[in-house]
């Protein structure tokens, strides 16, 4: 697997107000953990990370770190971004941990799930719906895949596919139980009839014993006159 080459600096101090200031200079702080060594303070550009990882997912791609002014001449240990935060509403990067890994031991990573194919009962007026989007998975870390795919091609309506419905490579261990569902071709929604407005109640006639009082009254008047 390709490997994105990162440049990162070292960082003294640390604290929001530290913190604040790198932000304000348009870094990220960050840190290196991992490997049993002690964490190491870094700073990293917003935009040169953002730029490097653009077309990819971060938490299964791994990324060698050029450390500048680091401690050990031409140091880029290999790693793998654990955790980026961004602000809840500037969409800004706040903090990214990554962590050192070794080339030659299995990993845990999580990878994107995509379908492939095209469902007949998709033609048919169902609804594909994608209830797993990651995958976890145990590999070495230069086995590690960008996707992993599940087929659609024969899915009708009712239909679900499992865990177990993945064809991984030989060399990556899927470690979700296998009959956790990640796709279901639900059948189409049924528009819902309207309810018909209730009719308008008519106002009661005047009742004709009224009417017929009325005449009888005004008969007796003419009679009188």
């Amino acid at each position: 697997m390709e490997q994105l080459m990162l440049n990162v600096k070292k960082r003294v101090g640390s604290g929001k107000s530290a913190a604040r200031k790198l932000r304000g200079k348009g870094l990220v702080p960050a840190v290196l953990y991992g490997r049993g060594q002690s964490p190491l303070l870094l700073a990293v550009e917003e935009k040169a990370f953002l730029h490097s990882l653009r077309d990819v997912s971060y938490y299964s791609t791994l990324v060698r770190l050029n450390i500048e002014n680091g401690e050990v001449e031409g140091e880029a240990p290999t790693v793998m971004i654990k955790e980026v935060q961004r602000h809840p509403i500037r969409d800004r990067l706040l903090n990214i941990d990554f962590h050192r890994i070794s080339l030659t031991e299995r990993i845990a990573a999580s990878v994107p799930l995509i379908h492939v194919g095209e469902a007949p009962g998709i033609r048919l007026g169902g609804i594909l719906e994608h209830l797993v989007h990651e995958v976890p998975i145990l590999c070495l870390p230069t086995d590690l895949p960008d996707h992993l795919e599940v087929d659609i091609s024969k899915l009708e309506i009712g239909d679900a596919l499992h865990i177990s419905d993945i064809v991984a490579p030989p060399e990556v261990t899927i470690t979700a139980p296998q009959d956790e569902v990640i796709i279901v071709l639900a059948p189409p929604v049924k528009a819902e009839e309207p309810i018909a407005a209730p009719a308008a109640e008519e106002a009661p006639a005047e009742p004709e014993v009224i009417a017929r009082g009325k005449e009888a009254k005004a008969g007796e008047e003419e009679e009188e006159k």
